[in-house]
Protein backbone atom coordinates (compact mmCIF):
# COMPACT_ATOMS: atom_id res chain seq x y z
CA UNK A 1 0.00 0.00 0.00
CA UNK A 2 1.29 3.58 -1.07
CA UNK A 3 2.25 5.89 2.17
CA UNK A 4 0.15 9.18 1.80
CA UNK A 5 1.83 12.30 1.52
CA UNK A 6 0.22 14.08 3.91
CA UNK A 7 0.60 17.37 1.74
CA UNK A 8 -3.68 18.64 2.88
CA UNK A 9 -2.57 18.37 6.69
CA UNK A 10 1.06 19.97 6.21
CA UNK A 11 0.09 23.17 3.82
CA UNK A 12 -3.03 23.57 7.29
CA UNK A 13 -0.46 23.27 9.50
CA UNK A 14 1.96 25.41 7.99
CA UNK A 15 -1.15 27.87 7.40
CA UNK A 16 -1.89 27.81 11.41
CA UNK A 17 1.78 28.18 12.35
CA UNK A 18 2.45 31.70 9.94
CA UNK A 19 4.47 29.47 7.29
CA UNK A 20 7.13 27.78 9.64
CA UNK A 21 6.29 24.49 11.56
CA UNK A 22 8.46 21.54 13.63
CA UNK A 23 8.29 17.79 13.22
CA UNK A 24 7.13 18.08 16.81
CA UNK A 25 3.95 20.21 15.98
CA UNK A 26 3.74 17.52 12.92
CA UNK A 27 3.45 14.68 15.28
CA UNK A 28 0.87 16.14 17.21
CA UNK A 29 -0.93 17.31 14.26
CA UNK A 30 -1.34 13.56 13.28
CA UNK A 31 1.50 14.11 10.68
CA UNK A 32 3.83 10.63 10.34
CA UNK A 33 7.75 11.49 9.83
CA UNK A 34 7.70 9.43 6.58
CA UNK A 35 5.52 12.22 5.60
CA UNK A 36 7.88 15.38 6.11
CA UNK A 37 10.68 13.30 4.27
CA UNK A 38 8.85 12.36 1.63
CA UNK A 39 7.69 15.93 0.82
CA UNK A 40 11.13 17.90 1.47
CA UNK A 41 12.20 14.73 -0.78
CA UNK A 42 9.27 15.74 -2.93
CA UNK A 43 10.31 19.56 -3.07
CA UNK A 44 6.76 20.23 -1.61
CA UNK A 45 8.48 21.57 1.77
CA UNK A 46 12.31 22.63 3.36
CA UNK A 47 13.95 22.60 5.92
CA UNK A 48 14.48 26.14 8.26
CA UNK A 49 15.86 24.53 10.83
CA UNK A 50 16.88 21.31 12.20
CA UNK A 51 13.32 20.01 12.99
CA UNK A 52 11.60 23.25 11.21
CA UNK A 53 10.11 23.15 7.96
CA UNK A 54 8.28 25.65 5.85
CA UNK A 55 6.14 25.25 2.11
CA UNK A 56 8.88 25.93 -0.47
CA UNK A 57 6.01 27.53 -2.30
CA UNK A 58 5.50 29.97 0.31
CA UNK A 59 7.12 33.25 0.22
CA UNK A 60 9.53 34.17 3.23
CA UNK A 61 9.06 37.29 4.34
CA UNK A 62 12.59 37.17 5.49
CA UNK A 63 11.45 36.00 9.49
CA UNK A 64 11.18 32.30 8.75
CA UNK A 65 14.31 31.81 10.20
CA UNK A 66 13.43 33.85 13.30
CA UNK A 67 10.72 32.11 13.56
CA UNK A 68 12.30 28.64 13.53
CA UNK A 69 14.40 29.62 16.13
CA UNK A 70 11.27 30.87 18.25
CA UNK A 71 9.43 27.31 17.38
CA UNK A 72 12.57 25.02 18.19
CA UNK A 73 13.03 26.45 21.88
CA UNK A 74 9.50 24.36 22.71
CA UNK A 75 8.98 22.80 19.68
CA UNK A 76 5.77 20.34 20.84
CA UNK A 77 4.12 23.19 21.70
CA UNK A 78 1.79 24.90 19.03
CA UNK A 79 2.03 29.05 18.98
CA UNK A 80 -2.09 29.16 20.10
CA UNK A 81 -0.54 27.63 22.93
CA UNK A 82 2.11 29.52 24.20
CA UNK A 83 0.16 32.72 23.62
CA UNK A 84 -1.55 34.52 25.79
CA UNK A 85 -2.28 32.53 29.78
CA UNK A 86 -0.23 30.63 28.52
CA UNK A 87 3.11 32.72 27.60
CA UNK A 88 6.43 30.75 28.61
CA UNK A 89 8.51 34.02 28.44
CA UNK A 90 10.42 33.41 25.24
CA UNK A 91 10.73 36.48 23.25
CA UNK A 92 12.84 37.92 20.62
CA UNK A 93 14.51 41.06 21.84
CA UNK A 94 17.03 43.63 21.39
CA UNK A 95 18.08 44.85 17.88
CA UNK A 96 15.95 41.86 16.60
CA UNK A 97 12.48 43.18 18.51
CA UNK A 98 13.12 46.60 16.83
CA UNK A 99 13.40 44.47 13.02
CA UNK A 100 10.60 42.81 13.51
CA UNK A 101 8.78 45.93 15.20
CA UNK A 102 10.34 47.75 11.87
CA UNK A 103 11.90 50.82 13.75
CA UNK A 104 15.44 51.72 13.81
CA UNK A 105 18.13 50.52 11.19
CA UNK A 106 20.06 47.76 13.43
CA UNK A 107 21.24 44.49 12.30
CA UNK A 108 18.76 42.35 13.36
CA UNK A 109 21.41 38.93 13.33
CA UNK A 110 22.65 37.02 15.14
CA UNK A 111 18.72 36.82 16.39
CA UNK A 112 18.46 37.44 20.20
CA UNK A 113 15.82 35.50 22.42
CA UNK A 114 15.08 36.40 25.41
CA UNK A 115 14.60 32.95 27.68
CA UNK A 116 13.90 33.15 31.03
CA UNK A 117 15.92 29.78 32.00
CA UNK A 118 19.39 29.35 30.43
CA UNK A 119 19.03 27.96 27.00
CA UNK A 120 22.02 26.58 25.35
CA UNK A 121 22.27 26.11 21.82
CA UNK A 122 25.37 26.08 19.03
CA UNK A 123 23.13 27.64 16.81
CA UNK A 124 25.45 30.58 15.45
CA UNK A 125 22.45 32.67 13.81
CA UNK A 126 21.13 33.16 17.59
CA UNK A 127 21.92 34.59 20.34
CA UNK A 128 20.18 32.98 23.56
CA UNK A 129 19.46 35.96 26.41
CA UNK A 130 18.37 34.78 29.91
CA UNK A 131 15.96 37.76 31.13
CA UNK A 132 12.54 37.14 32.65
CA UNK A 133 10.17 38.85 30.59
CA UNK A 134 6.20 39.27 31.67
CA UNK A 135 3.27 39.24 29.58
CA UNK A 136 3.19 43.23 28.98
CA UNK A 137 6.71 43.31 28.40
CA UNK A 138 5.75 41.44 25.14
CA UNK A 139 3.33 41.93 21.74
CA UNK A 140 3.01 39.35 18.84
CA UNK A 141 3.89 40.81 14.87
CA UNK A 142 3.99 38.38 12.67
CA UNK A 143 3.31 35.31 15.02
CA UNK A 144 6.49 35.92 16.66
CA UNK A 145 6.39 37.40 20.36
CA UNK A 146 8.83 40.15 20.56
CA UNK A 147 9.53 43.05 23.33
CA UNK A 148 7.33 45.73 23.22
CA UNK A 149 8.59 49.33 21.56
CA UNK A 150 9.44 50.90 25.33
CA UNK A 151 11.11 47.61 26.75
CA UNK A 152 13.31 47.29 23.43
CA UNK A 153 14.27 50.83 23.58
CA UNK A 154 15.18 50.45 27.24
CA UNK A 155 17.01 46.94 26.61
CA UNK A 156 19.09 48.75 24.02
CA UNK A 157 19.96 51.28 26.15
CA UNK A 158 21.22 49.14 28.90
CA UNK A 159 23.49 47.04 26.46
CA UNK A 160 25.13 50.42 25.80
CA UNK A 161 24.36 50.83 21.76
CA UNK A 162 25.46 53.93 20.24
CA UNK A 163 22.31 56.61 21.41
CA UNK A 164 21.92 58.20 17.86
CA UNK A 165 21.04 54.47 16.85
CA UNK A 166 18.53 54.32 19.89
CA UNK A 167 17.12 57.52 19.32
CA UNK A 168 16.26 56.41 15.18
CA UNK A 169 14.61 53.68 17.47
CA UNK A 170 12.80 56.25 19.54
CA UNK A 171 11.74 57.98 16.98
CA UNK A 172 9.86 55.89 14.95
CA UNK A 173 8.73 54.13 17.47
CA UNK A 174 6.33 57.05 18.58
CA UNK A 175 5.34 57.29 14.99
CA UNK A 176 4.64 54.00 14.58
CA UNK A 177 3.25 53.09 17.92
CA UNK A 178 2.62 56.30 19.72
CA UNK A 179 -1.05 56.40 18.81
CA UNK A 180 -1.33 52.09 20.07
CA UNK A 181 0.88 50.06 22.25
CA UNK A 182 3.16 52.64 23.01
CA UNK A 183 3.53 53.75 26.71
CA UNK A 184 5.81 56.80 27.29
CA UNK A 185 4.85 56.90 31.10
CA UNK A 186 6.19 53.09 30.70
CA UNK A 187 9.65 53.55 28.97
CA UNK A 188 10.12 56.76 31.68
CA UNK A 189 9.68 54.02 34.23
CA UNK A 190 12.02 51.48 32.96
CA UNK A 191 14.84 53.91 32.15
CA UNK A 192 14.77 56.38 34.76
CA UNK A 193 14.47 59.86 34.39
CA UNK A 194 18.27 60.96 33.58
CA UNK A 195 18.60 58.04 30.91
CA UNK A 196 15.26 59.15 29.26
CA UNK A 197 16.33 63.10 29.14
CA UNK A 198 19.39 61.57 27.75
CA UNK A 199 17.62 59.81 24.86
CA UNK A 200 15.06 62.83 23.95
CA UNK A 201 18.17 65.18 24.15
CA UNK A 202 20.22 62.89 21.31
CA UNK A 203 16.32 62.75 19.31
CA UNK A 204 15.71 66.57 19.33
CA UNK A 205 13.32 66.19 21.50
CA UNK A 206 14.73 68.45 24.64
CA UNK A 207 13.46 72.04 25.33
CA UNK A 208 14.76 74.00 22.82
CA UNK A 209 15.18 71.27 20.18
CA UNK A 210 13.66 70.84 16.79
CA UNK A 211 10.87 68.35 17.69
CA UNK A 212 8.34 68.30 21.06
CA UNK A 213 6.47 65.06 22.11
CA UNK A 214 3.15 66.09 22.55
CA UNK A 215 0.94 63.49 24.80
CA UNK A 216 -2.10 62.34 23.46
CA UNK A 217 -3.69 61.10 26.66
CA UNK A 218 -3.37 59.94 30.11
CA UNK A 219 -2.68 56.37 28.85
CA UNK A 220 0.79 57.24 27.56
CA UNK A 221 0.00 57.71 23.87
CA UNK A 222 2.09 60.31 22.18
CA UNK A 223 3.05 61.84 19.22
CA UNK A 224 5.94 64.19 18.04
CA UNK A 225 5.77 67.20 15.89
CA UNK A 226 7.72 70.10 15.22
CA UNK A 227 8.23 72.68 17.04
CA UNK A 228 5.92 75.57 16.51
CA UNK A 229 3.71 73.71 13.55
CA UNK A 230 0.38 71.18 14.05
CA UNK A 231 1.37 68.68 12.10
CA UNK A 232 2.78 65.39 13.46
CA UNK A 233 6.07 64.23 11.91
Amino acid sequence: MKKRDNRAEISELAASEDGVFTSGQAARFGIPRYALSQSAKAGYIERVGHGAYRLTSAMDDGLDSLRAVYKLTSPEAFTYERRGAGFDGVAACGATAAYVLDVGDLRPTPWEIATPTRFNSRREEVHFRTERLAMDDVMWVRGIPVTRPERTISDLVAADLDLSLVSDVFLDSLRSYGSGPFDISKLVSLLGAKSYQRLCAASGLEHGGPLELVRLDELGHVAIRRVGTSASV
